[in-house]
């Protein structure tokens, strides 16, 4: 069950006012003075101080700086305010409906969020991560940002120095890329201006990147819908003898398939195991029919997802085809770019990089 904190209209309230604070440079000091005029109470607790705001508002926990953020931080002492806005009690499903309804009425208040992704779940700049997936939605501001991500217990609200949460970003993926997960994608908006973006390492082993595409394919789809997302994209991959066709294609969100392109149906060998072998479907129905969607996987519920399962299919497969390695996989066109839907459908504008697939898309 999901139990109620508070009203989303009060959890608007409370967005529209951190987006309105001034931190100073987030030492204690000014953080003292903040809560001062903000007629917050400061209060000392285990896991650092917090801020005891009004009734409908609750109380917020401030985020020491601690020794793996010394490198990302020059004045700062605090790296977050946060606030949990709605204690969820329940599994999966409970979380992701509560963060997509706050989701939902902060995208109607604002503009639509400058950055959203996923922090990789075991990985994170923030001590409470849940096992089901770390997605987040964040609009930058001048030297702060206001935050939506999930947190263990429920959807968190925070306000974030930029300046420490993106150096940790970067560096966690530029220095651990190879087994750092999760994805960010952007907006081409001027608040975005400054931002630097970690590259991808290609995988050259097989089983090391199916660990990763499993864990990835086990977040991503709850990531995508507490998000209000969906995607539909392929791999391309260089089969022996082709110029690279399309291979998989992957429809993510409240339901994920995985399908095997018409296009590699008759590539395998006769030494090679058979597609039905490999744990694939032969698909009979329209909807597969009409994407040149040869054989399909089982078709999961986000919350339900065999993310180990579905990556052994794609690593056996492209092993059966004779592709060489993982970074003989690419992505197929605009496969790197997501929106929200419309009446129009969906405009896209988010470019992507996904650090949990970890394909990039063709020169």
């Amino acid at each position: 069950m999901v139990q109620e904190t508070r009203a989303v209209s009060d959890v608007v309230e409370l967005a529209r006012r951190l987006r309105r604070l001034s931190p100073g440079k987030w030492t204690e000091a000014d953080l003292r003075a903040m809560a001062a005029d903000q007629g917050w109470e400061w209060v000392d607790g285990e896991r650092g101080p917090c801020l005891r705001a009004e009734e409908d508002f609750g109380e917020a926990r401030l985020r020491p700086v601690d020794e793996f953020m010394e490198i990302h931080v020059t004045t700062e002492e605090y790296v977050g305010l946060h606030f949990l806005v709605k204690e969820v009690r329940g599994g999966v499903g409970e979380h992701v409906e509560a963060f997509g309804e706050i989701a939902e009425s902060l995208r109607e208040e604002f503009v639509e969020p400058h950055v959203l992704g996923a922090d990789d779940t075991s990985a994170s700049f923030h001590d409470d991560i849940p096992r089901w997936g770390a997605p987040f939605m964040r609009w930058r501001g001048r030297g702060n940002s206001l935050e939506l991500r999930a947190g263990t217990e429920g959807p968190v609200l925070s306000l974030l120095p930029g300046d420490p949460a993106e150096g940790w970003f970067w560096y966690n993926r530029e220095h651990g890329a190879e087994t750092v997960g999760g994805f960010i994608g952007t907006r081409p908006v001027r608040d975005n201006a400054g931002m630097s973006f970690a590259g991808i390492t290609r995988h050259t082993d097989w089983k090391e990147y199916g660990r990763l595409l499993a864990d990835s394919l086990r977040t991503l789809p709850a990531e995508l819908t507490a998000l209000g997302l969906s995607r539909s994209f392929g791999f391309h991959g260089r089969v022996p003898g082709t110029s690279g066709p399309w291979v998989f294609q992957f429809e993510l969100g409240e339901h994920v398939e995985l399908g095997l392109d018409d296009a590699v149906a008759d590539l395998f060998g006769p030494e090679s195991p058979t597609p039905e072998e490999l744990g694939w479907t032969r698909a009979t129905e329209e909807r597969h029919l009409r994407q040149d969607i040869a054989y399909h996987s089982p078709r999961y519920p986000y919350d339900e997802v065999n993310g180990v399962r579905l990556a052994m299919m794609v690593i056996e497969t492209a092993e059966a085809l004779g592709i060489p390695s993982p970074s003989d996989l690419s992505l197929t066109d605009w496969a790197d770019h997501v929106g929200f839907p419309s009446e129009e459908g969906s405009n896209d504008n988010y470019h992507v990089i996904d650090y949990g697939l970890a394909v990039t898309a063709n020169p």
